[in-house]
């Protein structure tokens, strides 16, 4: 038995359209952006940094950085780090009726285990967290639905600090704010994210590099590949066809990009790939830390 998940604002407590809320709800995030009538002053009464994405304003405690990055798909997704953990939020459209993160927790778990991760499923404030153990690192999945969105912080961080790396994503999860709009989509699907253009202009240059360094990559390859075909030609007897020489049943090389991502499996589109990624928390840095506003963390592209 699970316990009951806490009353989010998105189910409840939205302000009615063209009253926006004066102050902070009351009650536990994730929270619908239209219960808030003053973003900015939401949470600078926490005394956090905040970066507006839209659909999506994540909320930055003190002391830690906002990072942007490439998903194996090359979509941007924003990581909360510090020493202890990596959190990355993300905001799905969902049904008016509930039950969709029980649902992607069941296909997650399904997923994980097949890849040989030891999952269990914990009871945690919002209802069920799924919780995966891999070799040095331990990933944790939380979330809840709210009024036609499912709200998501996926936290990874090493076993000797998981259940603190637990409390810095659970700090970040319940001051997420979520806008769904009215528009119909398909349920899972990402609400689309409205990236400030200095971020963009970033990870456009990311994405360039990276598509330049999987082509260098896939051409050495195939150099690779014809050298070998080289040499396994002068092997050969006179006469002796390369079908010939390999042995019977064997099936010919097939060979990806190194970095290239397999094709998806398992969990419906654009629900997040179960297999997260083993990006381990930040190590300490020597420059000093500015803890204002997310943005003025976010103008450096080292971490693109």
């Amino acid at each position: 038995m699970f316990g009951r998940k806490k009353s989010v604002t998105g189910d409840r407590d939205a302000a009615t359209p063209g009253e926006p809320a004066d102050s902070a709800p009351s009650t536990t995030g994730p929270h619908d952006r239209s219960s808030v009538g003053d973003v900015a002053r939401y949470y600078t009464d926490l005394g956090y940094g905040h970066l507006d994405l839209g659909s999506l304003v994540i909320g930055v405690p003190k002391g830690r950085d906002l990072n942007v990055a490439l998903d194996p798909n090359g979509q941007p997704e924003f990581h909360v780090v510090t020493t202890v953990s990596r959190v990355i939020p993300r905001a799905f459209a969902a049904p008016k009726s509930a039950g969709q993160w029980r649902t992607m927790v069941a296909a997650m778990r399904e997923q994980l285990e097949g890849q040989g991760a030891e999952v269990t499923v914990e009871d945690g404030p919002w209802g069920r967290e799924l919780v995966a153990a891999m070799p040095g690192a331990v990933f944790r999945a939380i979330g809840v639905d709210g009024h036609r969105w499912t709200a998501e912080v996926r936290i990874m961080a090493t076993p000797e600090l998981a259940e603190q790396a637990a409390e810095e994503g659970r700090e970040v999860f319940k001051h997420l704010l979520v806008n769904r709009g009215d528009g119909p989509m398909p349920v899972r699907e990402v609400l689309p994210l409205t990236i400030p253009d200095e971020i963009q202009q970033a990870l456009v240059k990311a994405q360039s590099q990276l598509a330049a360094q999987q082509q260098a990559q896939a051409y050495q390859q195939q150099m690779a590949a014809g050298q070998q075909g080289q040499t396994a030609a002068q092997a050969r007897p006179q006469g002796q066809t390369a079908a010939q020489a390999r042995p019977q049943g064997q099936p010919a090389a097939q060979a990806r990009p190194q970095g290239q991502p397999a094709p998806a499996a398992g969990t419906p589109a654009p629900a997040p790939s179960p297999t997260p990624t083993r990006e381990q928390p930040r190590q300490p840095e020597s420059r000093p830390r500015r803890d204002g506003s997310a943005m003025d963390r976010l103008r450096s592209t080292d971490d693109l």
